[in-house]
Formats: structure tokens, sequence, C-alpha cells
């Protein structure tokens, strides 16, 4: 039986964050979760990122309990780890769990475990641009460059547990509809910060954009999402109607564990559109969980090319995360260097 209120696959409004369906269900609503890594460095990306779920509408569990015992919070053995990103990546151990609990996802969804971090970007980078990758080969360290994946686990055993995913979330009604990624490189940055003169509302910008694909994707479903808090705000309405411009606004909460609204339509018998921010979401909703391992995912893998690039010249230099006080003693440690290739500081340095 088709879905109620669904346009086919072939429709226009399908390509906006290149989802597609499989078989269906006669009631479901889309959930999708919004995070970002990279607000706080000094040098590489801020990246922003969403995944879009439908699930039966009648589903009371969480996703981890609908899809359990393959998915779970902690990594383990024959598990698929998805969580805050905190929590699954440890630098000092590498980008296996990273890769374990995200990569399964994203070949559920292409089809494929990614082979590079180009492809990853043309699958789910949503700039704009004819090549997603494309605004790599404005930054020296990037340019010409790649990165084979996965890094630190084995095709083998993703792809084994992208099979058991598909086999599991079929079982359960669910779809995974999209993931996307808006990564916001330094020239990126820097320009936003020009225009309005606060970061916040420069990572805002990219979490506006991203929401405003899921508005215009799903205009006759039901749509519950889910974003990290943005800083200490407590108050979105504004930003909301900036980013969507929604016939109207219902606050239902405000306060410093969760602000949530109802975004009304054009149309007043269309289906409820809820935006909640809440504190500490990626431990509460697998979505925005799944997000932040993206997010932290690409800023990581921006990172390792950065630091090829750099100890290729001098392999004994220190690699950075980018973060202040790191960037700092990095920016020290490569003068010499950076003078010797002419780099250009506003392709390196966040001014903010």
């Amino acid at each position: 039986m088709p879905r109620k209120g669904t346009a086919g696959p072939s429709s226009p409004r399908h390509n906006v964050l290149a989802l597609n369906f499989s078989p269906s269900y006669l009631f479901f609503m889309i959930i999708a979760g919004i995070d970002e890594a990279g607000y706080g460095p000094m040098l590489g990306p801020l990246v922003i990122c969403a995944s879009v779920f439908r699930i039966p509408e009648n589903a009371d569990a969480s996703l981890w309990e609908q899809l359990a015992p393959l998915v779970a919070r902690k990594p383990a053995d024959g598990c698929i780890a998805v969580n805050d990103s905190k929590k699954i990546y440890k630098r000092r151990k590498g980008l296996q769990s990273l890769e374990e609990g995200l990569l399964p996802f994203v070949a559920a969804r292409y089809g494929e475990v990614p082979r590079d971090l180009r492809s990853l970007l043309r699958q789910v980078a949503r700039r704009g641009e004819t090549n997603a990758d494309a605004y790599l080969d404005d930054y020296p360290w990037y340019a010409d460059q790649n990165l084979k994946l996965p890094v630190d686990s084995f095709s083998g055993l993703l792809e084994k547990r992208c099979t058991q995913l598909r086999k599991k979330m079929e079982e359960a009604g669910i779809e995974l509809l999209g993931l996307a990624a808006i990564p916001m490189e330094v020239i990126e940055f820097n320009r936003g910060i020009s225009e309005y003169d606060n970061k916040s509302k420069v990572s805002f910008k990219a979490v506006g954009s991203l929401l405003k694909r899921v508005w215009r994707q799903f205009p006759d479903e039901q749509v519950d999402v889910m974003i990290d808090r943005q800083g200490g705000r407590t108050r979105y309405s504004r930003l909301l109607f900036n980013s969507i411009s929604p016939r109207g606004i219902q606050i239902d909460e405000e306060n410093q564990e969760l602000s949530s609204y109802r975004l009304s339509r054009e149309r007043k018998s269309a289906p409820e559109f809820r935006v909640s921010f809440a504190k500490g979401s990626e431990e509460k909703n697998l979505c925005v969980a799944l997000a932040s391992m993206l997010a932290k995912y690409l800023r990581e893998l921006h990172m390792l090319v950065f630091n090829q690039y750099w100890r290729g010249y001098e392999e004994k230099l220190k690699p950075t995360a980018g973060y202040v006080l790191d960037a700092r003693r990095f920016l020290e440690d490569t003068v010499d260097l950076r003078s010797r290739l002419e780099t250009d500081p506003e392709l390196l340095i966040r001014c903010r």
C-alpha cells in the first residue's frame, strides 16, 4: 500500500537530500538530527551534519531500542556503536570506532563503503556545488590530495555490518533516508564572520540550511527534528523564522534543558513540523548521535590530510588537531616553513 501523502522517488523534491525510498508503511513519520564538530578550533573545518530517517509513526521506542542488539551505544564485538562522537572517538585509538559505527550507515544509504575522502564528500556534502569536493582544491594542503578509506578498519567488516544493518532496519520498518554534511573551511568561515561578526550565527547559518532542506523535502509528512543546543542559547524562534520562513511558530518550551517549537506551513492541514534544541541531545537521540559522528569523522579526515601535507616538508613536525592551544604551538613550529612556502594565513587560520 502506498505511503500516505508521499510523492514517488522521481519527484524533484526528492533530490534535495538525495534520498530514496524502499518498501512502504501506511503510517510513518520523519525524524532527523543535526549536530556539528569543530566549533572551537583555530585550524581546519567546522562541519555541520544531519541524518534523516523514516520510522513507523506508532514506534514508541528509541532507534537504539528498535535496532538493538545490533546497534548499541558502546563499541562491542558484533555491534554497531552509535553515540555522541566524544564518547565513540578517542584520538589515541585512531578512527576505528568511528568508522565501524558510522560507515555501515553510510554504506546502507549509498550502497557501498566509500573508498576515499572525496568519494565520501560526493555522497554526503551539500555545498551547492556540482562537485561536492571542489572546495578542497582552494587549499594547498588539500589540493589534488585524497585519503583512502577506511583508515583504521576493514572494508569487509564494514560491508558485513552494512548487510546486517539493512536487514535489521527492514525488519523494524525503518528507512535511512539521508546523511548530509556542510564542511565549512577557513575561507567560508572567515567570510561568515565578516558578515555576521558572530561565530554562533555562522554555525547556525549551516544548521538553518540543513533544516530548510528537511522542511522542503517532506511537506506532506510529520517531521520531528532534534538539534544539539547551540551554546547557551535558549530562544530560537527568530533564527527558525529567518531560516525557514514558516507561516507561524508555536513555542512549546524554552528553558536550559530543552527549547521546542512547532512550525506551521501555508497549508493549514499539513502535518506537524517540530524542531527541538536539547542539551546533551547526542546521548538522547540516535539521529543526532549519527550526525555528530559524521561531522567528527569528516573533520578528522580533513585534519589527517592537512597534517600529511605539512609533514611532507618536515617529517618530525608534530601533527595538530587544530584546537586553539595546540594550533598556536603548530603555528609557532611552522613559522619558517610557512614563510618558505609563502602560505597565505587567510587560507590557514580562522579569524575567530
